[in-house]
């Protein structure tokens, strides 16, 4: 009784006290290296221990070399079929370019021929107007001994049906032979190009 009735003393938690065991506990492994070491453990241990650790070391070697090795891949045909369906469009576009090239360069040489044309135009026209002065020209004719023509010298010709013209040698173009030509006319855009 008297050992149930003494009192225990109290313990109080104090900063930088520590309760417990606060050693570092050792893994198994390390354990073992301590023990071979030390020369506690037995030969049978030793070498059963070392031959696992060179049996690790191995598989580990192939698992690295098996790593390294990358496996072939094989290409799908759907990223083939992109894969060609991005070159044509690309091409397509390429002929494209050419192409507003072509036009762009066309109306830039067409806008030049029209101003030559519009100054010659004028030139002209004031030649023209210079040249065939109806007083001028009813002069020269009255000079030449032209008069204007009488009523009974005026002959009208009637011809009874319609106008009617006729094409000959005209040739009906298959699709095929309309394919072939853009197509060539596309080629020669492009060397033209390029040249």
């Amino acid at each position: 009784m008297a050992a149930s009735t003494k009192k225990r003393p109290r313990r109080y938690h104090t900063p930088g006290v520590v309760s417990g065991n606060l050693a570092r506990e050792l893994n198994h492994q390390e354990l073992e290296r301590r023990l071979e070491t030390s020369g506690q453990l037995d030969f049978d241990q030793q070498y059963r221990r070392r031959k696992e650790t060179e049996a690790e070391l191995i598989a580990r070697q192939r698992a690295r070399a098996k790593a390294a090795v990358r496996p072939a891949q094989k290409v799908s045909p759907a990223a083939a079929l992109g894969f060609a369906a991005v070159s044509a469009l690309t091409v397509l576009l390429l002929l494209c370019y050419v192409e507003m090239n072509a036009i762009s360069t066309r109306i830039v040489t067409m806008k030049s021929e029209i101003e030559q044309l519009e100054i010659e135009q004028v030139s002209l026209m004031a030649q023209y107007e210079q040249a065939f002065d109806m007083a001028t020209v009813k002069e020269a004719a009255e000079e030449a001994g032209m008069t204007q023509p009488s009523d009974s010298q005026i002959y009208y010709v009637s011809l009874p049906g319609e106008d009617q013209a006729v094409a000959v040698n005209q040739q009906e173009e298959g699709v095929i032979s309309q394919i072939l030509a853009f197509l060539g006319q596309r080629f020669y855009a492009m060397v033209e190009y390029f040249s």
